[in-house]
């Protein structure tokens, strides 16, 4: 048997022009949005339902999670363990997931099951009757969580960036405790679900072989959600609102020292968007990367490292993330800065962004290969007022965006005194900030 020569690269073709095609979308009677992507080879159904809210809009720490991660336990007809086993027993997946401006709920059923099943799921999901034994459970649950991650140096520099950025007035910079576990109520619950989930918060996207019964069904239901008042588009806040460049936490005893480094960013619909995007990846956004050869291949401070933008409203923030070894937790640091600045003084070699670009289209394949990946990409999309266009203007910006363009946004987008810095673990040998 021959062996495949590992040393010798696969062949690659470029990426063409593809135009995606456009979800069928029609409006409900309440005016909820249904974006419909056929799929005759696909027999599970998918439905995603997207709410427009999230932890930036609420008024109490946990509140939007609780709420709508407590669905489930709260069907005004059947038990949680009835609804567990009405799921099991038609194949049906369902998860939530709360994001910082939006929730998503995500349905995937056998299509022979659809009418049988979703009314009970939109009943529990439309018209929840929270009760305090499932809500003291799950508490109980989120204050283990809290009490396991307490000594974890990762999770605790997340915590510590989220209070930097957005301090105590937002509940996303407010801290987890037992106490603010505890403190919501079931009737702040059901007025949370009252206030958010109405006809002016919601798409619905689906994919699979949808018959027309199918979709009736689905409409059907779906249509009966009430009207209410729209969440507000989230005002830019001022960011960070802590300027503290270096935020440090001593945990003797750990291995290991977690870093983050942050700074607001721009927001998805910046005209320098796509370009940063493919600067974020060259960074540390994939196994190639600046970082991640400084980092982990030349150095061996770290396994891995990361990069990249998270979004909310019309801002974002750049985040790199890695846990290192705690005797080098400086000498990485120092490491990532000099990456950036480099960035910004020596424009990126031709096979560096070469590789680069065939990374990110081939990602970005990735992303669309299927009609479940690319519902969820445009549902993203969507979200940010964009199309399936997007796709293609992504290529034709991975493909245009020069050496020069990246020396630029670097320059731009990458100042040293943006970034939050913060350092959990050993944190004896660290310097104080000062402007490069």
């Amino acid at each position: 048997m021959k062996l495949l020569d590992r040393s010798i690269p696969p062949l690659q073709n470029p990426v063409a022009e593809l135009q995606l095609p456009a979800p069928r979308m029609e409006k409900l009677y309440n005016g909820i949005p249904v974006y419909t992507l056929p799929n005759p080879q696909l027999d599970l159904i998918h439905i995603l339902i997207h709410i427009r809210n999230g932890i930036l809009h609420e008024t109490q720490k946990h509140l939007s999670q609780f709420t709508y991660a407590l669905l489930k336990e709260s069907s005004r007809k059947h038990s949680a363990t009835e609804i567990a086993d009405l799921l099991d027993f038609y194949g049906v997946h369902y998860t939530t997931s709360c994001g910082m401006d939006k929730n998503v709920i995500t349905i995937s059923v056998p299509r022979s099951n659809v009418s049988n099943i979703l009314p009970t799921i939109y009943d529990f999901i439309a018209h929840p009757q929270y009760r305090e034994d499932r809500l003291d459970i799950y508490a109980n649950l989120k204050i283990k969580d809290l009490e396991y991650n307490s000594q974890k140096t990762d999770v605790r520099s997340t915590q510590l960036m989220l209070h930097a950025i957005f301090g105590d007035t937002c509940t996303a910079g407010q801290f987890s405790t037992r106490e603010n576990l505890k403190a919501v109520t079931v009737a702040q619950m059901q007025e949370y679900h009252q206030n958010t989930f109405c006809a002016e918060n919601i798409r619905l996207f689906v994919t699979g072989n949808v018959d027309k019964d199918m979709e009736q069904c689905i409409k059907g239901l779906f249509a009966q959600i009430p009207h209410g008042q729209a969440t507000k588009e989230i005002h830019d806040l001022l960011l960070p609102a802590d300027p503290t460049p270096l935020i440090c936490e001593a945990m003797p005893d750990s291995v290991q020292s977690s870093i983050t480094l942050c700074c607001p960013s721009i927001g998805y619909l910046d005209a320098d968007r796509r370009g940063f995007s493919i600067l974020g990846t060259i960074t540390g956004g994939y196994f190639g990367s600046r970082l991640m050869q400084n980092l982990r291949e030349r150095n061996g401070y770290t396994y891995g490292i990361s990069a990249g933008s998270v979004y909310f409203g019309n801002q974002s923030l750049f985040i790199i993330n890695s846990d290192v070894n705690a005797t080098h937790t400086q000498a990485a640091v120092d490491a990532c800065f000099e990456e950036l600045q480099r960035l910004q003084e020596e424009p990126v070699g031709d096979e560096e962004l070469e590789t680069a670009r065939n990374y990110i289209l081939g990602d970005m394949l990735r992303d669309v290969d299927n009609s479940v990946s690319y519902l969820k990409k445009y549902a993203y999309w969507n979200q940010h007022g964009l199309d399936e266009r997007e796709f293609q203007d992504m290529i034709q910006a991975v493909k245009e965006t020069n050496a020069e363009d990246l020396l630029s946004l670097a320059k731009k987008h990458f100042e040293y005194n943006k970034f939050t810095r913060i350092i959990v673990g050993d944190i004896r040998n660290m310097k104080q900030a000062s402007a490069q």
